[in-house]
């Protein structure tokens, strides 16, 4: 009995947003080998998603009790703390409870490629999106945590819609509206998650600018961090604008760039 479908249009088939139970039975009745391992092939991807959105759900409890509620709740986070140069970048999301941010994890956890995909659909999904920049000057002025904190509080202020509750990974802000500190909170909350994304893509795209601006230092690829690439750089063409003065060893170099 000749075939009803090729190899190629089972694959596209199988490929679509919703696949029938009637086509999935159909199909099982085919004996050939190409057909089974596309089948195998389609189970897997749903049990990965089927996992991938029992992940996201528990990922929603601390936000869940305020969107039941019709309150608005902020996830916060930072990037930048540990570098020798550049500034820390905070950012702060207000998400609907209808989101579909499956995929949204801690950015340390993610490829640059996947960070930049969640970046844009947190963009198009989120209630309200702010980034804030501390400066290396505020870094030296007042310490990287308390410098964090001021920064946090400015990406707190500039969102359009004031949050009834803030979620923060592991940081105290100095605002006046009530929070909940969590350790790891970027790997526990959906909200701080995707605030982790933003605030990481957005100081990436910035540190890729000042590798313009320096390019001996490899600030592209380094992001301000003390490789060895980077630390070769200070010593041999000194500080620029953006070290921090009061870190080791910036401290040490006189040299200007």
């Amino acid at each position: 009995m000749k075939n009803k479908y090729t190899i190629k249009a089972v694959k596209e088939l199988l490929n679509q947003e919703t696949v029938s139970d009637e086509l999935l039975k159909e199909l099982q009745l085919d004996s050939r080998v190409g057909v089974k391992k596309l089948l195998e092939q389609y189970y897997k991807k749903i049990e990965q998603k089927t996992a991938l959105i029992e992940k996201f759900h528990t990922k929603e409890f601390l936000e869940k009790p305020y969107w039941n509620h019709n309150l608005l709740v902020a996830g916060v986070d930072e990037v930048g703390r540990g570098p020798l140069a550049g500034p820390v970048v905070t950012a702060a999301v207000i998400l609907p409870p209808d989101n579909t941010l499956y995929e949204v994890d801690d950015s340390k956890k993610l490829s640059i490629s996947k960070r930049a995909q969640l970046y844009k659909q947190i963009c198009d999904q989120a209630i309200d999106i702010s980034v804030a920049v501390g400066s290396p000057q505020l870094i030296d002025q007042e310490n990287i945590y308390h410098a964090t904190e001021l920064t946090m509080a400015q990406s707190i202020k500039r969102l359009y819609a004031k949050p009834d509750h803030i979620l923060v990974d592991a940081m105290t802000i100095p605002v006046d509206i009530p929070q909940t500190k969590l350790i790891k909170g970027d790997a526990k909350s959906l909200s701080i998650g995707a605030a982790s994304i933003v605030a990481k893509v957005s100081r990436d795209r910035l540190m890729t600018m000042y590798s313009h601006l320096y390019p001996e230092f490899g600030f592209e690829n380094n992001d301000g961090y003390g490789t060895k690439q980077h630390l070769q750089a200070l010593d041999e063409f000194g500080r620029t604008k953006i070290h921090r003065l009061s870190f080791s060893p910036v401290k040490k170099i006189n040299k200007l760039y």
